[in-house]
C-alpha cells in the first residue's frame, strides 16, 4: 500500500514537471508575446521625425539627428495644458529617469530670452530639469509650426500657427507611430506601455575572471 502512494506520489510529480510546468510557461509566455504583438500593431507609421535644429532653454543647439535611433515623446507647446504636461512630465521622470534611450522634446515658438528663460524656470519649477534628457526647444513661430506639420500632428496647427492642444506624440528610430491626448488617462496608459515596450535592451557588462597569481 505505501509502495502504490509512493508510485502515485512519484507519477504525480512527474506530471508536474513534464505537463503542467511547461504548460505554465507556454502560457506565460504566449501572454506576453500577445501583449507585446498587440502594442506593435497599435502603432503605425504616421511620419518621420521632422528635421530641424533648435535652441534649447540652455542656449545650447540640438539637432534632431541626436534622436534618430532613441525613443521620443514630444509636445508642441503653447501654455495651454501648463500644469497637466508638466505633472506628466514629473510621472515620466520618476519612471524613465535612469533610461539612455527616453528623450522628452518640447517644442515651442519664440527664441528671444525671455521666453526661453521661462521655459528653463518651468523644468526648473517641475524638478524635471535635466539637459540630457529633458529638452525645452525653441524656434520661430513658422518654423515650429512648420514641424508640427510636417510630423502630421493634428489639431496643433492652424492657418500655420501652433494652437492650444494637449497632444503628445510617440516616436521610435527617428518615425512617429502614435499620437495621445495628455487629459486622457487611457491614453497616458498607453502611452507608458508603447515606451516600455520599445524601450532597448541593457546591455550587461561583460564579467572578466582574472586567475589569482600564484604566491
Amino acid at each position: 500500500m505505501a509502495k502504490n502512494k509512493m508510485n502515485l506520489i512519484q507519477i504525480g510529480g512527474l506530471l508536474l514537471l513534464l505537463v503542467v510546468l511547461p504548460l505554465g510557461s507556454w502560457y506565460y509566455l504566449q501572454t506576453g508575446l500577445n501583449y507585446r504583438i498587440q502594442a506593435i500593431n497599435e502603432l503605425e507609421d504616421i511620419a518621420p521625425l521632422a528635421d530641424f535644429e533648435l535652441v534649447n532653454y540652455n542656449d545650447s543647439l540640438i539637432d534632431a539627428a541626436r534622436f534618430a535611433d532613441q525613443l521620443v515623446i514630444g509636445h508642441f507647446y503653447t501654455g495651454a495644458h501648463q500644469e497637466a504636461y508638466f505633472e506628466l512630465l514629473q510621472r515620466m521622470k520618476e519612471q524613465f529617469d535612469e533610461r539612455k534611450d527616453v528623450y522628452f522634446l518640447t517644442f515651442r515658438a519664440g527664441t528671444d530670452i525671455a521666453t526661453r528663460a521661462e521655459s528653463a524656470q518651468l523644468l526648473l519649477d517641475s524638478g524635471v530639469e535635466d539637459p540630457e534628457q529633458f529638452f525645452f526647444l525653441h524656434g520661430e513661430s513658422d518654423q515650429v509650426a512648420n514641424l508640427a506639420e510636417a510630423m502630421k500632428l493634428e489639431g496643433t496647427v492652424q492657418s500655420g500657427s501652433l494652437v492650444d492642444n494637449a497632444r503628445l506624440f510617440f516616436a521610435d528610430s527617428a518615425m512617429v507611430r502614435s499620437t495621445y491626448g495628455m487629459n486622457n488617462a487611457e491614453d497616458l496608459k498607453l502611452l507608458i506601455k508603447h515606451i516600455t515596450l520599445n524601450l532597448h535592451p541593457i546591455e550587461e557588462p561583460d564579467i572578466i575572471f582574472e586567475r589569482e597569481t600564484e604566491k
